[in-house]
């Protein structure tokens, strides 16, 4: 087949390909509706070297805090960060579970650190995020202390507290629909170039007879 012979074959299965759009569309819904509503808040926490380091002084110890937070992901989810900052939401809440919610992204070029928690609740996504960034600077100064006794080597500061979500992270029902739509038409489209293809091989095998 030609490239207008697909042309003229779609233009013709039209029907089809509406069909299929329309089923993706709806499909699409479903799997939106039965999704369980998710809000996502995310806190964001500067961290540094503690002391005000000065000159190369300075260079070094950002770039030290930068290697340092490169960990955070791993740290933010430990037992030693998620029970006392579960102890502080409550609701039932445990460290368990908290910690298939919690993210953390951090940067190569900066120290900020953002800790996103997702829950079925816009406000308490809100307060864990907050109780989990607390809990992630209390551990972060415990373990960056040389002397048992005396000050941490890095301090964490929240630079925006968690807000509460207006609408939910997911479902996404705008990108759900748009996914639905083209699957559909694909689909659509396939099957109608795929009929048009048998049609021609029948009628191919037709004349050959």
């Amino acid at each position: 087949m030609h490239p207008y012979d697909y042309v003229r074959a779609i233009l013709r299965g039209w029907p089809i390909m509406l069909g299929a759009a329309i089923l993706g569309l709806v499909a699409a819904g479903v799997v939106s509706a039965l999704a369980t509503t998710q809000y996502t808040a995310t806190t964001t926490i500067y961290f540094a070297a503690a002391g005000g380091p000065k000159g190369e002084d300075l260079a070094y110890a950002a770039t030290y805090t930068q290697a340092r937070v490169q960990g955070f992901d791993s740290l933010a989810r430990s037992t030693s960060v998620l029970e006392p900052a579960a102890a502080a939401v409550g609701d039932g809440v445990n460290a368990e579970e908290l910690a298939d919610r919690v993210s953390v992204d951090t940067s190569l070029t900066t120290t900020l650190v953002d800790v996103s928690v997702q829950d079925t609740s816009a406000k308490r996504a809100a307060k864990t995020a907050d109780a989990v960034s607390g809990s992630l600077i209390n551990q972060v100064s415990a373990l960056e202390r040389p002397d048992k006794d005396g000050p941490s080597a890095m301090t964490g500061t929240v630079v925006s507290a968690a807000r509460v979500p207006d609408s939910p992270s997911t479902p996404n029902w705008p990108v759900n629909l748009i996914v639905g739509l083209v699957v559909g038409v694909v689909i659509g489209s396939a099957v109608v170039v795929a009929r048009d293809l048998a049609r021609r091989a029948r009628a191919h095998g037709t004349t050959g007879a």
